[in-house]
């Protein structure tokens, strides 16, 4: 049972995100949308840290510091929590490698190609998609684990 409520200030924060992100993508704004969706993938994996018993990094990779919890064996006992956690990580880390190209594009030697320009309907919704994903299964997660 989840005792943190930091834990649930963090999933709070990753479904306000989410939301945002549905939004911005029913008003076209795919970039906008990404941004959300990475963000709520971002606070949903510090939710689980925090379940897990740690305190977030100050960083916008949290799956770094998950996969550094698993390597160090501070989920050695926890095999099945490892195997749940390492399978959302792709979908994180593709999530996080979105960075600031929805903000900022793509920096060229003669241009900058807008956030505009790089994502469509199709490149936003499975974006989405993914943090919905990742969302769900940290809900999942922390409710198995005692915390």
């Amino acid at each position: 049972m989840v005792r943190d409520g930091k834990v649930f200030d963090w999933l709070s924060m990753a479904e306000d995100d989410l939301r945002d992100a549905w939004r911005d993508f029913e008003a076209r704004s795919y970039a906008s949308s990404v941004y959300h969706a990475e963000l709520s993938c971002q606070k949903a994996l510090k939710a689980l840290i925090t379940a897990l018993g740690h305190e977030p990094m100050k960083t916008h990779r949290p799956s770094i510091q998950l996969k550094m919890m698993i390597g160090i064996g501070m989920l050695e006992e926890k095999k099945n929590l490892q195997e749940e956690i390492l399978s959302i990580l792709p979908y994180a880390i593709t999530l996080e490698d979105q960075g600031t190209i929805p903000r900022y594009g793509w920096r060229t030697v003669n241009k900058i190609i807008k956030p505009s320009e790089i994502y469509d309907k199709e490149k936003a919704e499975a974006l989405i998609d993914n943090a919905e994903h990742v969302l769900r299964k940290v809900r999942e997660i922390i409710g198995g684990i005692d915390c």
